[in-house]
């Protein structure tokens, strides 16, 4: 098993803390001519009062189709454009927010 540094922790930790929990990146999405579109599903884990998903610690074996953020994966346009980690970026390829229906909850903005 791949042993995880104390380096690596730490940029985690600041990856990690960018996130405001809006819980908006746990809607289905899809990928159309290029643009990614997201649905007005959310993820059966992801608790939309809270923002939080409720197995992210274990996320990746629960879920095998949850997308691991990277910053390969987030400059490919995979977040809304305000999203903290990517409101900065010039030129950023956005993706769709559909409209959600009235009773899905919170939902992309």
């Amino acid at each position: 098993m791949k042993r995880t540094t104390a380096n690596q922790l730490e940029i985690l930790a600041d990856w990690e803390s960018i996130c405001e929990r809006c819980g908006r990146c746990c809607y289905e999405k899809y990928e159309s001519r290029g643009k990614i579109i997201y649905t007005s599903t959310p993820c059966r884990y992801l608790d939309k009062s809270s923002g939080f998903c409720m197995i992210y610690p274990r996320r990746s074996q629960v879920h095998p189709d949850c997308a691991r953020l990277t910053p390969e994966l987030v400059a490919a346009g995979i977040l809304p454009a305000d999203c903290p980690y990517v409101k900065d970026i010039e030129d950023y390829p956005a993706p769709i927010l559909r409209k959600p229906a009235k009773t899905t909850g919170q939902a992309p903005r």
